[in-house]
């Protein structure tokens, strides 16, 4: 084997050996049963908003990958369709993103939401739950279940957008009853 290719057959396996290492210490979904990543992000007002701790009410955190787009489109528009049921069980909805204040607030009117995205355009809160590929543009559809003692209860990454409000009703229900 000549040397020019031993040097590049050494060179691809350092880079194979140096993205696993990157993948290990880039942080997964959040684990069922840990405590959830804290954040601070504005709203599709502007106003910031805090999640994480001791809430005292179940949390679902939706993220979607991008607004305006008819996947994302369906996805929230099943959430605001539950929210008498969200209501009723005092569960707080946020929708999340990587699409900036103003982009948020175009698609919670055009869509009529009833409860708050949140613009996360540096990916940071993404990253900390693992929805974020590297180097992505956008994040996963995955939502995140937080009780009222800022526990994790539940991650769902097969997200039916149809549906997806009657299920998360459905899912706090048989959480909060055990």
């Amino acid at each position: 084997m000549n040397s020019r290719i031993a040097a590049s057959l050494l060179a691809a396996a350092l880079a194979v050996v140096a993205a696993h290492d990157e993948d290990a210490e880039r942080p997964g979904l959040p684990e069922v049963g840990a405590p959830a990543p804290t954040f601070r992000l504005n709203d599709h007002e502007g106003d910031g908003v805090s999640i994480g701790g001791k809430s005292g009410r179940w949390t679902v955190l939706a993220w979607y990958p991008k607004a305006r787009t008819s996947g994302c489109t369906r996805e929230v528009c099943s959430l605001r369709d539950a929210a008498a049921d969200f209501e009723g069980l005092d569960v707080e909805v946020h929708g999340l993103s990587l699409d900036d204040v103003a982009t948020q607030a175009t698609f919670h009117e055009e869509q009529e939401l009833n409860f708050p995205l949140l613009s996360d355009p540096d990916g940071s809160a993404s990253a900390k739950y693992g929805v974020l590929p590297e180097g992505g543009r956008w994040t996963r559809r995955v939502t995140v279940v937080i009780d009222p003692d800022g526990i994790v209860r539940h991650v769902e990454e097969n997200v039916d957008v149809t549906n997806h409000g009657a299920d998360l009703v459905a899912l706090v229900k048989r959480l909060a009853a055990e």
